[in-house]
């Protein structure tokens, strides 16, 4: 089962006790998997930036981390909420507006929503991922072949990953000098409701799809999973259960205080 941040929603300082963070990386590993989430956005957002400056730095190893959030509104870093998310409907519904650092546009995450990130320097790559475009069929690639494990036929379409016409996965990347942090979501059994009215979709069921709509037993660990399987076939790796380095939480920490949980950064 993943790890969660035990402490509050509005204080999730990562602290340096506990099974997460016990013990130094192994940096001889190829890869490494963190199945982590922390209970605020804020601070999961902070963790993947986190990782990413450690990636660039040499000091923690190519990553997969799996993650949830609870219910919010994630937007791009070029957009502005009024017009990305239903303000009103947000504030009803008791739903955070977050800034991710990428590029993109705003999508409603709950925790029927499986999120992904990679996180790898360009220099530790097989394939050249120069060009941004191109470089999206690669990184979905991993979501593609998991889905594919599960028997259900998807394509990735400019980083957006569908099934039979209908968008079941979306992704972004931030690139910093020589990292890249490519992550995106895979709606498991996403509240398509509620995800309407945050953000102005209408009829979220036209073009959007969950996994458990076509395949009656999925659950998020099996989900998990196949991600996972997906990617260590795509990228011919074997991923390692990992944890944060202590490090990387004290940067996740000072981005959550400093950016992150920060009205400046998300308004």
């Amino acid at each position: 089962m993943p790890e969660k941040c035990s402490c509050g929603r509005f204080a999730p300082r990562i602290v340096s006790s506990g099974k997460l963070i016990t013990g130094a990386q192994d940096m001889t590993d190829n890869w490494r998997m963190i199945d982590y989430s922390s209970e605020d956005p804020a601070m999961n957002l902070a963790i993947d930036e986190a990782i990413l400056r450690s990636v660039l730095e040499n000091h923690g190893p190519s990553t997969l981390r799996l993650w949830q959030n609870p219910p919010a509104v994630v937007i791009g870093h070029f957009q502005d909420p009024k017009s990305a998310a239903n303000l009103a409907e947000c504030k009803k519904l008791g739903i955070r507006i977050f800034r991710r650092v990428s590029g993109g546009g705003a999508v409603y995450h709950d925790y029927g929503n499986v999120n992904y990130s990679i996180i790898v320097r360009k220099p530790s790559l097989a394939v050249g991922v120069e060009n941004v475009e191109r470089s999206y069929s690669f990184f979905c690639g991993g979501v593609v072949e998991g889905l594919g494990m599960l028997r259900v036929q998807a394509r990735n379409n400019s980083g957006n990953i569908v099934v039979e016409g209908k968008k079941i996965s979306g992704s972004a990347q931030h690139r910093l000098y020589d990292a890249i942090l490519h992550h995106g979501t895979l709606m498991v059994n996403v509240d398509f409701t509620t995800l309407g009215r945050a953000l102005k979709n209408q009829n979220p069921h036209a073009t959007l799809v969950n996994l458990s709509e076509i395949l009656r037993n999925i659950t998020i660990e099996k989900t998990k999973n196949a991600v996972r399987k997906g990617y260590e076939k795509t990228f011919s790796v074997n991923f390692r259960k990992r944890s944060l380095t202590p490090n990387e939480i004290r940067t996740a920490n000072s981005l959550y205080q400093t950016k992150y949980n920060n009205k400046d950064w998300n308004g």
